[in-house]
This record gives structure tokens, C-alpha cells and sequence, in this order.
């Protein structure tokens, strides 16, 4: 009894050395473990694409480097490279593209559906740092010098300028000779017969630049929507002057346009209205 009494008075043993040691190596371990978890870095070359440009302009990179491009403009874009070195394909609005950077030298790129919206990549080889900073130098000055104006030579260039005239000459010349009906103005009749005129010149050539830009796109516009525009443009050529013959018939027998013949315009203008959206469709991506 004695003895038992004794053993539940004894203080309780403080734990072994061996057992704190243990405690210790396992905890080290689990810090070690956790400073080694580091998140992946995300790409350090970063372009945003906004407002119709990429920022920056040019960029140095190093071979092996990741770049990425992040969309934070309100259309797809694609950043392709003129060698066809890479192609992001439409980058939606809020998404980002990234791709690893391999060939050496300067890489222009453009965005597709917005030819104008160029810049370019001056990749360095795995050498030092001044030879980096001279690819900077030579860099600005090719920025600066892409500002400059020069003629349009392809189609992407062509069709767009010729676009916007064929959209303002239609809407102008049925307002015009509209507006000469309800207040009787012969100015306006003529002004309506020359912008129908002009509308017929120019609409030929404004089809035969998208049939030509659609060509050298090979496939890349979306099937379902070019079909449509092109014969849509095409249609239009045609349509466009038949309506400045109808046109030019009211002016020879000097009497007012007909609303037969305004309501013949106002229905192409809707069609118009119609194919651009198309347009718009293929060329912000929406």
C-alpha cells in the first residue's frame, strides 16, 4: 500500500532529451519544406495591350525568356509575328497569351484584325549587359520611326481607308437627296446625285481590296461570318450602281428622285449597315 502511495506522489518525469531533439529535426523539415513551396514567378516581360497599341513598344528580351501579352483593351486582339515566329490567335478582352521567345534578333509583330497596331521584340542572346542596352537604344529609335506616315501597300491597309468612304457616301446621299424632297432645295439633290456617283466608283474597288485582303488571310477569319460579308460587299458593287444609273435618270430628266428610289437606297443602306456589323464582328472579335 505503502509503495503504491509512493509511486502516485512521485513527480511526473519531464520528457526525454531524445524526444525534444526528434521534435526539433521534424520541425525544422516542415520549415524547410515551406520556404521551398515559393508560388511559380509569373513572366517579368509583360505587354498590356490597350487603347489600340501595345505597351510598350518594343521590348528586349533574352532568348529563352517568357513573354506574355495581357488584353486589357475592350477588342480581341492577336500579337502574330511577321515571320510567323508566333501567333496568339484572338486574345479576348480581361484574357493574356504568354509563349517562350527562342529565335534571336528583331521580331516585328502586328495585331491582325488591326494591322496598324504594330510592334516588336529585340531578342539578345545569353550575353552581357551593354550589348542589352545598345538593343534599347536601337529600339527607341525604330519606335519613333514607326510613327511616321507612309502609303498603304497591303490590303489590310487598302480595304479599311476605302471602307470608311464607301459608309459615309451612301448614308450622306440618301439624307441629301431626302432632305432636298421635304424642303423642296435643288442644292441638295445635287449633292445627293455626286455622292451616289462617287459611291459607285468607289465601292469596286472597296469589294475587290476585301476579296483580296480575305485571300491573303488564308482561312484565318472566321468562316461563318466572312462568307456572308464578302458576297454581301460584292453585292453591294453591284447595287451601288445601279442605283447611280437610276439616280443619274432623275437628273437627266431634270424631276425630283422618287420614293420608290429612296426607299431602294434606305434598304441598301441597311444591308450596309448589316455587313459592317459583320465586318466589325471578324475584326474586334465580338
Amino acid at each position: 500500500m505503502e509503495n503504491s502511495m509512493s509511486q502516485m506522489n512521485r513527480p511526473a518525469t519531464s520528457p526525454s532529451p531524445v524526444v525534444f531533439l526528434l521534435f526539433l529535426a521534424l520541425l525544422a523539415v516542415l520549415v524547410s519544406n515551406a520556404a521551398g513551396q515559393t508560388p511559380p514567378k509569373s513572366p517579368q516581360n509583360i505587354i498590356v495591350i490597350k487603347q489600340m497599341h501595345f505597351d510598350p513598344p518594343s521590348l528586349n528580351v533574352k532568348a529563352g525568356d517568357v513573354v506574355e501579352w495581357k488584353n486589357e483593351d475592350i477588342f480581341s486582339h492577336t500579337v502574330t509575328a511577321s515571320d510567323g515566329t508566333f501567333d496568339s490567335g484572338l486574345i479576348a478582352p480581361g484574357s493574356s497569351w504568354q509563349t517562350t521567345i527562342t529565335k534571336t534578333g528583331d521580331i516585328a509583330y502586328h495585331c491582325r484584325p488591326h494591322p496598324n497596331m504594330t510592334a516588336h521584340l529585340i531578342v539578345q542572346p545569353l550575353v552581357g549587359a551593354e550589348q542589352h542596352e545598345q538593343a534599347g537604344a536601337q529600339s527607341t529609335e525604330t519606335s519613333q520611326a514607326s510613327l511616321r506616315w507612309r502609303p498603304p501597300t497591303k490590303p489590310e491597309e487598302f480595304h479599311p481607308i476605302l471602307v470608311d468612304f464607301t459608309a459615309a457616301l451612301l448614308p450622306l446621299a440618301f439624307l441629301s437627296d431626302l432632305l432636298g424632297r421635304l424642303f423642296r432645295k435643288q442644292g441638295l439633290h445635287t449633292a445627293g446625285l455626286w455622292m451616289m456617283v462617287y459611291e459607285a466608283i468607289i465601292t469596286p474597288f472597296t469589294s475587290i481590296a476585301g476579296w483580296w485582303w480575305r485571300n491573303s488571310e488564308a482561312g484565318q477569319l472566321p468562316a461563318r461570318l466572312i462568307v456572308v460579308h464578302e458576297w454581301l460587299g460584292t453585292a453591294a458593287a453591284v447595287l451601288f450602281i445601279l442605283l447611280a444609273v437610276w439616280r443619274w435618270g432623275f437628273h437627266k430628266r431634270t424631276i425630283t428622285p422618287s420614293w420608290t428610289y429612296l426607299i431602294a437606297v434606305f434598304i441598301a443602306l441597311l444591308a450596309l449597315v448589316y455587313q459592317g456589323s459583320l465586318g466589325g464582328a471578324m475584326v474586334f472579335g465580338q
